[in-house]
């Protein structure tokens, strides 16, 4: 027997060079400073915390840890349903609404296939692309909103999946319903359209709709996302959920296996969907907070997009290193921001709908770097 030539063979076995040589998720981190106040604004995290159902919910159902929770979350899924009026056997629901993502294009795009979004949508679209071997393909938005022609003008005979956040992140901008048919009769019926909602509860406009109803209506190739971890306050328990149609739940029971929430996400779920008190809360802050945001840095000179969610997004003058400049003189002052530079955007910062204390402090803070 001859020995191991370290030479001749691999020193260690290697990860698939999509993957290893992908990009990586980059969330917004803020490391604590003793005796230093920071108002995070880089997450989009509710300001309002849990609601008092959600959790008393996790502490109802602490003691029962050491059981499995319900394998595929029915439970989760069934409360969804009677709350939006749909079929109980088109939901899934997953560790939160990225999974769900990952569980889609590992799903349905192969190696080389292509992944089409707008142009500054979610970065998970393209990283997602990128680690299962496909290529991520960006079609060009028009004044930071998705536009259905250029979509339906990148779509090749290569395109197996359609993303369109509505309302986007990081822009805060949407498209409406009759563009989002419009642009699922222009694709291939073997082509799936994800509409990602995540912030779809924020949404206080009659020109907004999401497009669950379009799934009801027997769509083959429509999938809808949403999300507990925003206007619920449930981030850091991980939980979102798909509805889409028969075939396409199948596929994804079978890549996302059992047991894949937690007994305290799934229970902290369910009571936060039905704790209309927390949900007014939720919508009244976010409603007086946005638009008073957005109307004083307006004051101030600087141009925002028109956002519908939970997080205001400005254009920093000056280019990407001025921009770079003013984040990190405005987390001198205390306010954590997040550059849209994953998203095409390198020159404009996005910043969470905080406390009322947080966005009180922050426009005069914007205003000192302003002078």
């Amino acid at each position: 027997m001859t020995a191991h030539d370290p030479e001749k063979t691999s020193a260690r076995p290697m990860p698939l060079p999509f993957v290893s040589a992908g990009p990586i998720f980059t969330p917004g981190r803020v490391l604590p400073e003793a005796g230093r106040k920071l108002y995070k604004l880089s997450n989009n995290e509710s300001p309002l915390g849990i609601g008092a159902l959600a959790a008393r919910a996790v502490v109802d159902v602490s003691g029962s840890q050491h059981l499995y929770p319900d394998p595929d979350g029915m439970v989760l899924a069934e409360a969804i349903c009677q709350v939006n009026d749909i079929d109980p056997g088109r939901v899934l629901v997953g560790p939160g609404s990225e999974s769900i993502i990952n569980w889609i294009v590992r799903g349905w795009a192969g190696i080389d296939d292509e992944v089409l979004y707008s142009e500054h949508g979610f970065q998970a679209y393209r990283i997602r692309a990128m680690s299962a071997g496909a290529r991520p393909v960006a079609a060009p938005e028009t004044n930071l909103y998705a536009d259905v022609d250029s979509l339906l003008a990148a779509v090749t005979e290569r395109t197996r999946l359609v993303f369109v956040a509505n309302p986007n992140n990081p822009t805060g901008t949407f498209i409406t319903p009759t563009e989002l048919a419009r642009l699922l009769a222009g694709l291939r019926p073997d082509i799936m359209l994800i509409v990602d909602e995540a912030y779809y509860e924020y949404v206080a406009t009659d020109e907004y709709q999401s497009f669950l109803e379009i799934v009801d209506d027997q769509a083959e190739n429509v999938m809808v996302l949403r999300t507990f971890s925003k206007f619920y306050g449930l981030a850091g328990l991980r939980v979102g959920w798909v509805y889409a149609p028969r075939f396409a739940i199948d596929a994804l029971e079978r890549i996302r296996g059992p047991y894949a929430v937690s007994g305290v996400a799934l229970a902290a779920a369910e009571a936060a969907m039905r704790d209309q008190v927390h949900i007014s809360a939720a919508r009244e802050h976010n409603d007086h907070w946005l638009n008073w945001t957005q109307e004083h840095l307006r004051a101030l000179g600087y141009e925002t997009t028109d956002s519908v969610g939970n997080f205001v997004t400005l254009k920093i003058p000056g280019g990407v290193e001025a921009a770079r400049v003013f984040d990190g003189k405005l987390r001198e002052l205390g306010f954590v921001g997040r550059l849209a530079d994953q998203n095409g955007l390198p020159d404009w910062l996005r910043l969470t709908i905080g406390s009322a204390e947080a966005m009180q402090a922050l426009i005069p803070a914007i205003a000192s770097l302003t002078e």
